[in-house]
């Protein structure tokens, strides 16, 4: 069910790279375990599941980061150790939906929930993302992912 919502301003750590589609599982391999890095280094943890931020289209590339969000109370310290990695979002509206399946048929939700924040006569802001309620393991069944998208409004 799509719904429209205001999203919090918020704070992420994240790794951003314009990579091809081809790239984006090894992309996504490297950047997490990262960032989880750069969170234990300053005694900082992730405020809640895996995402990946988009700053374009998807097409044969994309400009996309990898992040966990933070804790509204350890965006300072963070910041300062890692003032490259540390990106906020200042409060937005956005239509959201959540995806259940494998991530091969995520594409029809996003196409979905563009489509409604389309028609809905607002256009569609800057950024996008994804957060992976469950996380991705090769040992999970596909069909029990769970996703939650959400496209902000301009």
């Amino acid at each position: 069910m799509t719904r429209e919502i205001t999203v919090p301003a918020h704070a992420f750590i994240a790794s951003r790279e314009t990579v091809s589609v081809d790239e984006l599982p090894a992309f996504f391999d490297r950047a997490y375990p990262l960032l989880i890095d750069a969170l234990q280094a300053v005694g900082a943890h992730p405020a809640g599941p895996a995402r990946a931020y988009y700053f374009s289209p998807l097409t044969e590339t994309v400009d996309i980061a990898a992040a966990f969000p933070l804790h509204p109370e350890q965006v300072a310290a963070v910041e300062a150790a890692h003032p490259e990695l540390v990106h906020h979002v200042p409060e937005c509206e956005a239509f959201t939906t959540r995806h259940h399946g494998s991530y091969d048929t995520l594409g029809r939700t996003w196409q979905e929930l563009t489509e409604a924040a389309r028609e809905s006569g607002r256009p569609a802001g800057p950024v996008c993302w994804e957060t992976y309620v469950t996380e991705p393991s090769p040992e999970a069944d596909p069909a029990d992912m769970i996703t939650d998208l959400y496209v902000t409004l301009a």
